[in-house]
């Protein structure tokens, strides 16, 4: 029988490590996806750690009627804004790779034409408020509007908004590649 989430904690804030390996192992795969849609890979890397180092210290503090998913989502989200922000101030903004669940072109120019489009969705991209690539990143990933409202903390009407302005928004800074293609 699974434990719940609120059991791991307590057997874990009572010295059991095997109970938060159990819950490290429960969110492991679905924090990772996110936050590596979300960053490069070696800032994932790096948020993906960090969020974990930071759940443990904070577990003590932890709502026993919070659901903790959405608050180790939180958590990792948080990071990874910051990590955006601090790579956009450097001007080293570089997105996750879109395109890797793409088949290879069979011609030299389709691959030139889908490194052009990577190229200028990853700039396209960084024109979205954080908030907005947040939710695109999420929905990319299959997450629920409802699931993303919680971690955005926000009614599920404003995280539909924020995916339709940024759908208008990339829509708007693509529309003239479409005509180059």
């Amino acid at each position: 029988m699974d434990e719940s989430d609120k059991e791991l904690i307590d057997s874990f804030l009572d010295g059991s490590d095997a109970a938060f390996e159990r819950l490290y192992e429960r969110y492991r795969q679905p924090l990772y996806g996110y936050l590596r849609n979300m960053l490069r890979p070696a800032d994932a890397d790096d948020v993906f750690q960090q969020s974990w180092i930071k759940v443990c210290s904070a577990l003590p503090g932890f709502r026993a009627d919070g659901r903790f998913g959405p608050w180790l989502f939180r958590i990792a989200h948080n990071l990874a804004i910051d990590t955006f922000r601090r790579n956009r101030r450097r001007g080293g903004i570089e997105c996750a790779n879109a395109d890797a669940d793409r088949p290879v072109p069979d011609e030299p120019w389709h691959e030139l034409a889908e490194k052009e489009l990577q190229r200028k969705l990853e700039e396209a991209l960084t024109e979205l408020a954080p908030e907005q690539l947040a939710v695109f990143r999420m929905r990319h990933e299959k997450i629920s509007f409802r699931v993303i409202a919680t971690e955005q903390r926000c009614a599920v009407p404003t995280a539909i908004m924020r995916m339709q302005y940024a759908k208008k928004k990339l829509k708007r800074i693509l529309e003239p590649f479409r005509g180059e293609r």
